[in-house]
């Protein structure tokens, strides 16, 4: 189904895939091809665990001289956010909301794999075929998913702010929740509305909150993400300040110490061992 909502400017489309039939004994593939007329010179992004675009040169790697054996596969790559691709006019911009497989085998074109059933080991250690089936009682077939992914055109230069703006909607969408009770009872016995932030501050553009979760010992952890890496936008890639006293109105805040990225570890514990090679 593919959909395009008033007063949006990208394309959604829905999809259900399977149960892909495996009776003539052949596992099967389901890709989708997204063509345009942009000419890309076998170049395209895709994400990196949903952060850094990285630049992708088909049949190409800048670290060593590849043989190129497998034309198809040995241009895949994990979409985990989105994929882009553009010329010296434009920029395609494709989000998804699953991991999926992805690619540009072909210069203006994206490919996406929604779906795949496979019958033999691809001898790369698990020794057992991708044939996954879902089993009521005694019969099993194979699984049916479903899915959305979203594609937009924009000037280039102009994609990212939609990318990083909308791929945060797909990660954290509105949660919603529903009663059974008359709509002016309930207004009237359970405070409506909510923000722990203070009424006067939103947060930059470019930033979200990652993680913000109270831990046993009264500590808080806040995880925060700068969206945009550097030179993605020429206004939201630059460096950028958060008001943590907005942030927690009703809090004191007595300290506030950097982590890893884990949290198990004090920044400045681990320069000290980088500094020592310890």
């Amino acid at each position: 189904v593919t959909r395009l909502y008033k007063g949006k400017e990208h394309v959604e489309v829905e999809f259900i895939v399977g149960p892909i039939p495996v009776d003539d004994g052949l596992g099967k593939e389901v890709v989708t091809h997204i063509t345009s007329t942009l000419e890309t010179n076998k170049t395209f992004y895709t994400d990196s665990n949903g952060r850094d675009f990285i630049k992708r040169i088909r049949d190409y790697r800048t670290d060593w001289d590849l043989e190129v054996n497998e034309p198809v596969a040995g241009n895949y790559y994990p979409i985990n956010l989105g994929i882009y691709m553009q010329d010296v006019k434009k920029e395609f911009s494709l989000l998804v909301d699953r991991a999926l497989g992805g690619s540009s085998i072909v210069d203006g074109e994206v490919e996406l794999m929604l779906h795949r059933r496979l019958l033999l080991d691809d001898s790369r250690g698990v020794a057992e075929a991708l044939n996954e089936t879902d089993c009521v009682l005694d019969e099993c077939k194979g699984l049916t998913i479903q899915g959305k992914y979203y594609f937009r055109i924009d000037t280039i230069g102009d994609g990212a702010k939609w990318r990083r703006t909308f791929g945060q909607e797909i990660y954290s969408p509105p949660l919603l929740a529903f009663t059974e009770e008359d709509g002016d009872s309930w207004r009237n016995s359970h405070v409506t509305t909510f923000s722990g932030i203070d009424s006067s501050y939103s947060l930059p553009d470019n930033v979200a909150i990652i993680t913000l979760q109270e831990l046993d010992d009264g500590k808080i952890l806040l995880r925060l993400a700068h969206l945009y890496q550097l030179g993605e936008d020429n206004d939201l890639s630059k460096p950028t300040n958060v008001e943590l006293k907005k942030l927690f109105p009703r809090k004191k805040i007595g300290k506030v110490t950097e982590t890893s990225l884990s949290a198990n570890q004090e920044r400045t514990e681990m320069e000290k061992r980088d500094s020592s090679g310890k």
